[in-house]
């Protein structure tokens, strides 16, 4: 019984080294990404902001963007949606890191942001700011082991 236990932690242990490495290898620093942004069909973001968020998550993870799956090492999708919610706009961001077989390598935490005075009414760009900093830089980049900025 021993034996058997033993066996079976070697083996989830091995998995996770190998899905760490795998991730650490996807999000380099200069390697090419494809980033999909996944639109909510009922309650979309603006292209300009669909640009924001391709455009910071891109220089976050010093990438270089390509416009094609077949030409990136790795797959940046963020499912985005924007929404009044008691007369104010609201934006959620959920960013995954895919493999280029579309196996999901990281997954985030919704990142959400509401229209205030305080962030000038930009929603989405406060909410692209939390994505890069709790998703990105506390999450994503420790877990690939990469120096958070």
């Amino acid at each position: 019984m021993k034996k058997i236990v033993l066996i079976l932690a070697l083996t989830l242990m091995c998995a996770s080294l190998s899905a760490q490495t795998s991730l650490q290898q996807a999000v380099a620093a200069g390697n090419k990404v494809y980033v999909e942004i996944v639109n909510d069909q009922d309650h979309p973001l603006p292209a300009d902001e669909v640009a924001d968020v391709i455009k910071y998550s891109v220089m976050a993870g010093e990438w270089q963007s390509v416009t094609s799956k077949e030409d990136a090492d790795f797959i940046l999708s963020i499912v985005g949606k924007k929404k009044m919610v008691f007369n104010s706009p609201r934006t959620w961001l959920t960013p995954s890191v895919l493999d280029k077989e579309g196996n999901v390598l990281w997954q985030g935490d919704v990142y959400k942001a509401d229209a205030t005075m305080g962030n000038g009414y930009r929603a989405t760009n406060t909410a692209i700011k939390k994505m890069l900093k709790k998703g990105f830089g506390n999450n994503l980049f420790k877990k690939a082991g990469r120096e958070v900025k």
